[in-house]
């Protein structure tokens, strides 16, 4: 089904004008639409008409378009630059005043759909925390969750401090363990050795070579740096 691209593209600065056009498409040219605006025209826009359109489109039907809103914001960062700790993206306000307003109105499902399309772009542990915070996950309990379907180094660092928190819930720890050992990844099961030794989790087998000493246990878990080199991989 063909669109009208240039009639779309002309919308974009006039959010209620694009929402209600929009609203008249039948299905299949609403569907060809939302693929046009996350591929390409929501993708191109200037960052105000994106943002702009990010809240008015979202708070106007979240289930039909907050795919496509996180479609082209991956590829928005992917060609901008990824959000940093000191300003979550050039011009950083704009992140923390449109993203984090639309976080507050989001639900666990459409929580889940934002932090799984973008955790796995973050590529420092802290700008991991912030995200998550920003999505209303204040708690480390509800992190954990979420980070064990990101398989990503940063959020494998982030999942381990996590877990420290809730070193009192020696069921969790081992489920936790277990799961990332049946994934079959290198990099999850080196978490597992870690997790293991960390936790003191004798009763997880496996085939485990990893050995640390106490002193570089801790750093692992407070060190980047020092936790990838236990990764080795």
């Amino acid at each position: 089904m063909i669109v009208d691209t240039r009639k779309i593209q002309v919308l974009l600065t006039d959010a209620d004008a694009l929402l209600s056009y929009l609203d008249g498409l039948s299905n299949a040219r609403f569907r060809s639409a939302g693929q046009l605006l996350g591929d390409c025209l929501l993708v191109e826009a200037e960052q105000d008409v994106y943002w702009t359109l990010f809240r008015s489109m979202f708070l106007s039907d979240r289930k039909a378009y907050l795919g496509t809103l996180l479609k082209a914001l991956v590829a928005r960062l992917a060609r901008d630059g990824l959000p940093v700790s000191a300003g979550m993206v050039s011009g950083g306000g704009v992140w923390d005043d449109v993203f984090v307003s639309v976080c507050e109105a989001m639900t666990d499902t459409d929580r889940r759909k934002a932090l799984l399309a973008l955790l796995p772009l973050f590529e420092s542990p802290a700008d991991v925390e912030r995200l998550l915070v920003q999505c209303g996950l204040m708690e480390f309990s509800c992190w954990i969750p979420y980070l064990l379907q990101v398989q990503s180094r940063p959020c494998a660092f982030v999942l381990l401090k996590a877990l420290r928190y809730v070193e009192h819930d020696r069921a969790l720890l081992v489920r936790t363990c277990h799961f990332l050992m049946k994934r079959g990844d290198e990099q999850s099961f080196a978490v597992a050795a870690l997790m293991r030794l960390s936790f003191g989790l004798d009763e997880v087998r496996g085939t485990f070579s990893l050995t640390l000493k106490p002193y570089q246990l801790a750093r692992v878990e407070q060190n980047y740096d020092a936790f990838l080199a236990a990764l080795k991989c």
